[in-house]
């Protein structure tokens, strides 16, 4: 049997965790979840982003 590398068991870590802290919430709370991860990092490193809207005014 082949070893995992460490950057996969890394990787797998984090998405264990994420699943763990993620699993009973509703989708709104899972979008609140990610939003503020997001804003956690792009102000940690001074990130530029722009922000895209889906949804468009009807007509």
């Amino acid at each position: 049997m082949i070893e995992e590398p460490k950057a996969m068991r890394e990787i797998h870590g984090i998405q264990e965790k994420i699943y763990e802290e993620t699993k009973n919430m509703t989708t709104e709370e899972l979008l609140d979840y990610f939003r503020q991860g997001t804003e956690k990092l792009v102000g940690k490193y001074g990130l530029k982003v722009k922000t895209i809207s889906k949804h468009k005014a009807a007509a």
